[in-house]
């Protein structure tokens, strides 16, 4: 999911978004650029879920007892998912079955009970972050332009 300025339903999403304000950002529709940064701001209060994470920041957020916790098998599945590339590189899709594996709800995860809330939310905080409005709507990674705005609003 991706915002598309082509999509006469997405530019009708934005531009209901934007006329009816409905979480109360404050877009006032007379000030483009103001919206345009109130949609696009980052909010604590908004999460949004990567649709990929670095595999190397996964074996980085793995503690040893956790590690050592697993069975060979859930072992060599880590292994095998996270390979061997660099921080930098978002290279793990974040399937529904990745994203049960690594941070639940409870036994549908791969750590042991001892591990497990502690694995869980350090999982999480790799694959959930906080997120913008447009983010929201639109999917992670979204930015809305003041082309997009026009295009809504005049749609």
């Amino acid at each position: 999911m991706a915002f598309d300025v082509n999509d006469p339903a997405d530019l009708l999403e934005l531009k209901t978004e934007i006329e009816t304000d409905p979480t109360g950002l404050g877009y006032s529709d007379e000030n483009t650029s103001d919206d345009i940064a109130l949609i696009n701001d980052t909010q604590q209060t908004i999460t949004v879920s990567k649709p990929k994470i670095s595999s190397a920041l996964v074996r980085s957020e793995t503690t040893f007892d956790a590690y050592n916790n697993l069975s060979i098998d859930e072992q060599e599945w880590l292994r095998w998912m996270t390979g061997s590339n660099g921080f930098e590189d978002e290279n793990l899709t974040v399937t529904p079955d990745l994203r049960t594996q690594l941070t639940g709800p409870g036994p549908a995860s791969i750590w042991a009970v001892a591990d497990r809330d502690e694995m869980n939310t350090a999982m999480l905080s790799l694959i959930d972050v906080d997120g913008s409005r447009a983010e929201e709507l639109f999917g992670y990674g979204t930015s809305i332009s003041i082309n997009d705005w026009i295009a809504a609003r005049n749609s």
